[in-house]
């Protein structure tokens, strides 16, 4: 039978890195496994380019929603982060368009999953204002919010607040975070609702583990003296792009500020996006690595991208 497992919340509420460990564990318990995080290319819900009449956006959300329930292959888990509340919204949100029409097209999407064996894992905190300052914090404060603004200041919603200026996506992170909280409840598909503002995280992946009634599976611990014989400059020819590995305090750090993650000996991944990291080796020494999973800022082709070691 089908699986789907989607995974929301407001940003910066852990998702992505929910995502990615709810599909390990069932990789590692045996289940044929697909991930799709919002990062990744060629998604076959989120659409990376918009529409200027959100009534288009509409129809073309919920047709892609079918078409991809029906190429999905049995016997399959998918897990999904973003697509199903966070990608239809935030677009609509941008538009302005009537919150009615929003929360309609939740659910008559949510209709059509509710004929698979489909499952939502909603990630929400009590007091939204501190989540969302926290997150605007964390993700650079005053800097973070003025380039929210140049890069949409010129949508329907900003454009009707020009008086509140970049604080105007703070309404909008709020606003988003209400309406998320109205619509979980009326979806028509069994969903967990997990408060955490604690942030226990460990107790929300044991909690999920039962669900899905999951062996946990750790990843392999890998000794520094593996670890840094990945660690080094890699260089892309066709791109003219290089790419450093350092090893810092026993962990491998990829595009700047990106910790590795060990999925087995050679190959590493990243939480919050749609990379896998895969070493090259010879008989002798590591020669290259070479990223797969499709992603929109680090591989988009099919079979990887490849880095050449230099140094």
């Amino acid at each position: 039978m089908k699986k789907l497992i989607l995974i929301e919340g407001i940003p910066g509420s852990g998702k992505s890195t929910f995502a990615r460990f709810l599909s390990n564990q069932f990789e590692r318990n045996g289940f044929n496994t697909r991930i799709y995080l919002e990062t990744t290319f060629d998604h076959p819900i989120i659409e990376s380019t918009g529409y200027e009449d959100y009534s288009l956006f509409m129809d073309s959300y919920y047709e892609r929603w079918s078409k991809f329930l029906d190429d999905l292959p049995d016997e399959e888990v998918v897990v999904m982060e973003s697509a199903f509340f966070q990608s239809p919204i935030v677009h609509l949100l941008h538009k302005d368009a009537d919150r009615e029409l929003i929360r309609s097209l939740i659910i008559k999407v949510s209709s059509l999953l509710s004929e698979e064996y489909c499952s939502l894992i909603y990630f929400y905190h009590k007091d939204a204002p501190l989540a969302i300052n926290k997150m605007i914090k964390a993700r650079g404060g005053r800097e973070y919010l003025e380039q929210k603004h140049n890069e949409y200041k010129n949508e329907p919603y900003f454009r009707n607040r020009q008086e509140q200026g970049s604080d105007s996506h703070i309404s909008f992170f709020l606003e988003y975070s209400v309406l998320t909280n109205e619509i979980v409840s009326e979806v028509a598909i069994p969903t967990e609702i997990i408060e955490n503002s604690t942030a226990e995280y460990q107790l929300y992946q044991k909690q999920a583990l039962e669900k899905f009634n999951l062996t946990f599976f750790p990843d392999p611990v890998l000794n520094s003296s593996i670890l840094k014989k990945y660690s080094g400059l890699y260089h892309n020819k066709d791109m003219d792009l290089k790419v450093s590995v350092e090893l810092i305090d026993d962990f491998l750090w990829i595009f700047g500020n990106k910790r590795m993650k060990s999925k087995s000996k050679d190959q590493f991944y990243l939480d919050d996006m749609s990379v896998l990291v895969n070493f090259i080796e010879d008989s002798t020494n590591v020669t290259g690595l070479l990223i797969t999973e499709k992603d929109l800022y680090a591989n988009r082709n099919d079979n990887g991208t490849m880095f050449d070691r230099i140094s």
